[in-house]
């Protein structure tokens, strides 16, 4: 496919995405029907088609990030950031799949994976509508954050660029990286609060030591090896969320419990 026709094959489809942005945010999806996809069976998986897709993808898992950001944003503002908690999980499980992606060689990888970010996203609309009632908040004050997010990359020639960090080989370890740093700086501020850091702080070592198998698999543009990686690292991450949340339950029973005994 020519450079010319590539252009605009992709000026339609990242134009289509856009509409994304028109609809409220609870229904945002990364939906297979943006996708331009043909019925012949050797043109799926033709190496400017699938850069295509790609390209595309990231677009609009950008766009998407962005959005979720104004939910968050928003939603810690009116919950005095105690709402934000699943919202910041949802979101970064999308990332990783999302940033994943440019390692993925076939049509059906990617597909499977569009599949999975469509999921995160209802998942996080579900759980933006649970925080939303719980805190009183305002649909349109909440649109507002959301604009105010997207208005950096609400520009559809920013894809013909190479600013996509999302369409980019290194995203998943930009990623990883990302949220190691986030997790040494969630560490310290436990710690600061008297929590005994001792597991979270070794199972955030044992994260961080799934690096190297991480640079392997971007090595050798492995899927399936970023797969096993992922797999290693989500589990991992599972057991880190579960004794930081279980942590700070138990904190905030000892406060409460020295609260009453000093009003005895």
């Amino acid at each position: 496919m020519a450079w010319r026709d590539r252009k605009a094959a992709f000026r339609a489809v990242a134009c289509l995405a856009i509409l994304l942005l028109l609809v409220p945010y609870v229904s945002a999806t990364v939906d297979s029907t943006t996708i331009p996809q043909s019925t012949a069976p050797n043109d799926v998986d033709r190496p400017d088609m699938i850069a295509t897709l790609k390209t595309h993808v990231a677009y609009v898992g950008e766009v998407q990030d962005a959005r979720m950001d104004g939910v968050i944003m928003y939603v810690n503002n009116i919950s005095d950031g105690t709402g934000i908690t699943s919202l910041q999980q949802i979101r970064d499980d999308y990332l990783v799949i999302a940033s994943s992606i440019p390692l993925m060689h076939a049509y059906a990888e990617i597909a499977k994976a569009r599949e999975d970010l469509r999921v995160q996203t209802q998942l996080f609309s579900e759980e933006t509508k649970a925080q939303m009632v719980m805190f009183n908040g305002s649909d349109d004050e909440m649109r507002s954050c959301i604009r105010s997010s997207t208005d950096a990359i609400d520009n559809t020639s920013a894809a013909m660029t190479d600013s996509l960090w999302l369409a980019k080989d290194a995203a998943r370890l930009t990623l990883f990286n990302q949220a190691s740093g986030d997790r040494t700086l969630l560490i310290r501020s436990l710690d600061k609060q008297g929590i005994n850091i001792t597991l979270a702080k070794n199972i955030s070592d044992q994260i961080d030591a799934q690096r190297s198998s991480l640079q392997d698999a971007l090595t050798s543009q492995s899927a399936e090896a970023l797969k096993s990686t992922n797999t290693a690292i989500k589990s991992l991450t599972r057991q880190f969320r579960e004794n930081v949340a279980s942590s700070r339950a138990a904190l905030a029973i000892e406060i409460k419990r020295d609260a009453m005994m000093a009003m005895k």
